[in-house]
């Protein structure tokens, strides 16, 4: 059975070209266009990747962080940022994130931070 991840992004565009590279490499993703969407998609299925953007309306990628650290079924699964801010790395690492990639996204860097979070 393939990994999932869940692809939360904003921005359409963003969010189906890194769909697209990861289906291509055998993965199955889920994507949510925001953090209120992708913490209630969580209910129905539990991704073994999170490729989250920081920077969104409703939810941002903090507040769900923050939501996702304290539900004990949630808080085991990694996360990669995707920022235009890499000065914020040593927040990101205080609240478990395994890695983050900074926009605009390399395709194959995507691929290999995915292989490298997920131990492949």
């Amino acid at each position: 059975m393939s990994k999932c991840i869940m692809v939360v992004d904003d921005e359409p565009v963003a969010s189906e070209i890194a769909k697209r590279k990861l289906e291509e490499a055998g993965y199955e993703v889920l994507v949510a266009h925001n953090g209120v969407v992708a913490f209630n998609m969580l209910k129905a299925r539990i991704p073994d990747l999170i490729l989250l953007d920081v920077e969104m309306p409703v939810m941002n990628g903090y507040t769900f962080i923050m939501d996702k650290s304290k539900v004990p079924e949630y808080k085991a699964v990694p996360v990669i940022v995707l920022t235009a801010h890499n000065e914020m790395e040593p927040l990101f690492k205080r609240h478990g994130v395994k890695s983050y990639l900074v926009k605009p996204l390399k395709l194959q860097e995507l691929l290999d931070k995915v292989k490298l979070v997920l131990g492949e």
